[in-house]
């Protein structure tokens, strides 16, 4: 369901005014992150940043369409709540990534109440949903080209626990699966390549999006990490980059091209191989995640490999001391 409601003209006006908003506000973002001890962003900087960050994400979601899915059909309220909802998880993605680059920690003062506002506003509308939790997708596959599609009635009689059913195994994969590759990174690097405030970030973004979304922000992200990691070690020669912000990176990816990633691919036969036929299968599922976790092993060992690369200065660090852990 599309925001038919609205003529392009209004459309473009309410995202015109989500980007003014979030101009307006960036400062407000500013003062708490250097309240939590941040050192103080240039002028305007956030401003613009969040300025920037809501007018795409309005545009992508209000004249775009990109988390409409054919059985998640919010009503009035909860189309617009959702926007409102995934622009206050860019907030503080933004915040978490300022504070991540400027002394590689993300606080808990960023992600704990972040984790609340996501639970909180979950349960309470009962309809920001990306996704249901769990249906029997590949019934539900065949019934997109043409039959309707069965909702479970659980999810209809108690939207509002449904919602804090969502969030919650959100909150528990994002939290869970960086756990996991936290302790297993301690074994391949011999020191975790991740810290707690991933991990704290990873639960918080979950709370917002659901656990398919943050399965695939979890393959996404190393990928960020290692280009852009690797550019950074080359034409800055600086020895490491927090993880933190690749994650804001890779979740800004699945929430503007939501849409596209679970529809994949389109117009897919019936009977066909879809993506999001594999989460609706527990041993499809089981394998998929596997799998991650195996790729990322492989990803993390490169990872060793990248820190070995020789560049100029490497060895003459000039303020002498150890350089920090990615994340505290």
């Amino acid at each position: 369901m599309q925001f038919n409601d609205l003529g392009t003209t209004a459309g473009i006006l309410i995202v015109a005014t989500s980007g003014l908003l979030g101009i307006v506000l960036g400062p407000l973002l500013g003062r708490y992150v250097v309240r939590l001890g941040a050192d103080r962003p240039q002028q305007g900087w956030m401003s613009i940043a969040l300025g920037l960050a809501w007018l795409f994400l309005g545009g992508a979601m209000i004249l775009g369409g990109c988390q409409q899915i054919p059985y998640v059909s919010p009503d009035a309220a909860g189309r617009w709540g959702r926007v409102f909802y995934h622009g206050v998880l860019v907030a503080l993605m933004l915040a978490a990534t300022w504070y991540d680059l400027r002394h590689t920690e993300i606080p808990d003062g960023i992600t704990v109440p972040g984790m609340l506002i996501g639970l909180g506003c979950a349960t309470l509308s009962g309809d920001l949903q990306m996704i249901h939790l769990w249906m029997d997708w590949n019934p539900v596959a065949e019934h997109l080209h043409g039959g309707d599609v069965v909702i479970p009635e659980w999810i209809r009689e108690h939207r509002h626990w449904h919602g804090l059913a969502w969030s919650a195994a959100g909150l528990a994969c994002g939290g869970g699966l960086t756990w996991l590759v936290r302790s297993v990174s301690g074994l391949v690097l011999g020191r975790e390549a991740l810290g707690l405030g991933d991990v704290t970030l990873m639960a918080m973004i979950g709370s917002f999006v659901g656990w398919q979304p943050v399965l695939f922000i979890f393959l996404l992200a190393p990928f960020c990490g290692l280009v852009v990691g690797l550019l950074a070690r080359v034409l800055t020669n600086r020895p490491f980059v927090p993880y933190g912000p690749f994650l804001a990176a890779a979740a800004s990816v699945v929430l503007l091209a939501w849409r596209w990633i679970w529809l994949f691919p389109p117009n897919s036969p019936r009977g066909g191989f879809a993506v999001r036929n594999l989460f609706g299968d527990a041993v499809s599922l089981a394998i998929l995640g596997g799998t991650a976790l195996a790729a990322f092993c492989l990803l993390l060992v490169i990872v060793r490999l990248y820190g070995a690369i020789p560049v100029r200065g490497r060895d003459d660090d000039r303020s002498g001391t150890p350089h920090p852990p990615t994340d505290a």
